[in-house]
């Protein structure tokens, strides 16, 4: 190989490599774009259908157990009230998750030298 086949494949191989970093700078912009586009009103929208949902699961269970076992209304009011803590408990993790994952775009976001950036 000659000095300038060298070269060349030099050349190559770094405009590959600026166009693949190209690449994952825009990957990342979207993807952040996307994490921060869903709005509150979804957010309450997912938590109130979560805890619906829970009290829901909570009353036909207490229903057919009543049913079947002809415990009225006991079997009703024992799994609803599950079904109420199993909501909150939702509820609960979904405000930790979203709490962790802004705490995380802000120490991406910040200024410091735990991240590499000075000032």
């Amino acid at each position: 190989m000659s000095g300038q086949d060298q070269n060349d494949l030099s050349d190559r191989i770094a405009k590959a490599q600026a166009k693949r970093a190209e690449k994952e700078a825009k990957q990342a912009a979207r993807e952040a774009k996307t994490d921060g586009s869903v709005s509150a009103g979804a957010q309450a929208l997912r938590y109130g259908a979560e805890f619906g949902a829970s009290v829901f699961v909570g009353i036909m269970f207490g229903l057919l157990i009543d049913h079947f076992f002809g415990t009225k209304p006991w079997g009703l009011l024992v799994m609803m009230g599950f079904g109420l803590a199993a909501g909150i408990l939702n509820v609960i993790r979904a405000y930790r998750q979203m709490t962790a994952s802004i705490q995380l775009q802000g120490t991406d976001q910040s200024d410091g030298p735990e991240n590499g950036n000075q000032g």
